[in-house]
């Protein structure tokens, strides 16, 4: 994996996977910036509290957070069911329907003791997304660790994946992957790329995180050196579980 991280221009690559016992770890300990991966376990909070899926929410001008999505681009006053932002939330990562679910559980200490009764230590939900910092903001929405992540993956339960398998956005995980079936969440910050899911084929399956911080390109392209990274870890790893 060297070889890969060096690929970022100085920045840092944590991997962790783990497939039918056999596990694979890459600086699976190192503390980064999460970004929008960790939107699984706003998400799996909304199935475990067995929240009403019909529950009537009001997105509001002031609910509106601008980034990825699209609810921040409509007439504020729109009511949508809780299960529809869950939806939103991971298939096109909005940012807004994010803090709505979050904000529907009981905002970050809920979901916080959630990755704690995990044993997901390292893992931790800082504030609501928000781009309008004030002075003594935390700078990230969450960070953790893709050995944490790992163990996030391992919790999830079908209605999570069901929504995993309907991202989108192809430039990390799935990139180099034709012919497996890819459930996963990315995520992106400036000089972040990271991508999170479960990889299968046939009977196995490939859990893995891949993280990555301080990529030298900034560029908001699908060719970015960070996406390719982690496309390409994803694919030698792939190869090496999945591939006989």
């Amino acid at each position: 994996m060297q070889d890969l991280e060096a690929e970022l221009g100085g920045g840092v690559l944590s991997v962790a996977a783990e497939c039918g016992g056999e596990v694979f770890l890459y600086h699976p300990d190192r503390v980064l910036p999460t970004a929008s991966s960790i939107k699984i376990a706003i998400v799996e909070e909304v199935f475990q509290q067995e929240l009403d899926l019909m529950q009537p929410i009001t997105v509001t001008e002031a609910d509106y957070v601008p980034g990825s999505g699209v609810l921040a681009t409509l007439t504020p006053g729109l009511t949508l069911p809780l299960g529809d932002l869950v939806t939103l939330a991971i298939s096109v990562s909005d940012n807004t329907a994010s803090n709505l679910c979050l904000r529907a559980v009981g905002g970050p200490e809920a979901v916080n003791a959630r990755l704690v009764e995990w044993g997901c230590t390292a893992t931790k939900i800082h504030r609501p997304i928000c781009f309008a910092l004030q002075p003594g903001d935390p700078p990230h929405t969450a960070t953790g660790t893709t050995e944490d992540f790992v163990k996030v993956l391992s919790q999830l339960g079908p209605e999570t994946m069901k929504r995993m398998r309907q991202v989108s956005d192809t430039a990390m995980l799935p990139r180099f992957l034709e012919g497996y079936l890819c459930a996963h969440k990315p995520g992106a910050v400036t000089g972040v790329r990271n991508d999170v899911g479960r990889i299968t084929k046939g009977e196995r399956t490939l859990t893995l995180a891949i993280f990555t911080q301080g990529c030298s390109d900034v560029r908001w392209k699908v060719d970015n050196a960070g996406c390719l990274v982690v496309a390409k870890v994803a694919q030698r790893l792939t190869e090496h579980f999945l591939s006989s």
